[in-house]
């Protein structure tokens, strides 16, 4: 009853008049994990977007070298803004407001919030598409609260070259109790068809512990489309000596 009511009410707003804007309403009906209803209205002026959406420095910040931190679930409602495009750069804020209580019982009564924006310019250099984005958010959180930090930046930068990809970002954030910490990641894949390659860096800084490393380096060989071989190399180090390990075999795909 609830939905149906909610779904008619989204209707019936994307028929009001809004100038040169067109709505457009999104709303899922059945209780599948995928289902997140949204009010999304476009027009000249740029993108509004309302429900179960991603937050500004999600969308446009994200490059994937490692995962991004989800501050919030899908499940938390979001108000966000996106300019019109121009000369290849996006840009975009959001807010979340951020029930307080535990992880597994907020309060709906009492809430907090969380201001996110991002950019992001496209370009071509040659024949490679780089990408370079940039995003902060703050938030008001609770003095021990583990969810979300209480404020944190991100810029990086991805090109693509043929075969090639290389992701690079440098991030930073102050956790809620003060604690700052700041990370590098550096990712290069190389895909060839029947070969690839893969090499992963990552340095990571917390204020008051030693600085931890990670290497990756993965390679694979199709012999037929369902059997690999592959070699896979990690090499650890926090303070102390690093770490390494090697493995070698194959790989079934199912």
């Amino acid at each position: 009853m609830k939905r149906a009511f909610l779904a008619r009410l989204l209707a019936l707003v994307a028929m009001l008049p809004v100038g040169t804007a067109s709505a457009d309403v999104i709303y899922n009906h059945d209780a599948t994990r995928d289902s997140r209803p949204i009010l999304s209205v476009d027009g000249n002026w740029g993108q509004l977007e309302f429900g179960q959406v991603d937050g500004a420095r999600r969308r446009l910040a994200a490059l994937g070298v490692a995962p991004s931190a989800a501050p919030l679930g899908k499940d938390a409602a979001k108000l966000a803004y996106y300019v019109p495009p121009l000369r290849g750069f996006e840009v975009g804020a959001s807010y979340t407001p951020m029930p307080l209580g535990t992880a597994a019982t907020p309060d709906p009564r009492k809430a907090r919030h969380m201001v996110e924006a991002a950019l992001r310019k496209k370009a071509r250099v040659g024949k490679a598409a780089v990408r370079v984005t940039a995003g902060t958010s703050r938030a008001r959180v609770r003095a021990d609260s583990q969810r979300v930090p209480r404020q944190s930046w991100i810029a990086g930068a991805q090109v693509d070259w043929d075969s090639m990809r290389l992701d690079s970002d440098l991030r930073q954030q102050t956790a809620a109790d003060g604690t700052a910490s700041r990370s590098w990641n550096t990712a290069l894949a190389y895909d060839a068809g029947s070969v690839t390659l893969s090499l992963n860096l990552r340095r990571s800084w917390v204020e008051g512990e030693p600085v931890a490393a990670l290497y990756q380096a993965d390679a694979s060989y199709s012999l037929t489309p369902r059997w690999q071989l592959v070699a896979d190399t990690n090499i650890a180090s926090s303070g102390g000596a690093p770490e390494a390990m090697v493995t070698v075999g194959t790989r079934l795909l199912f």
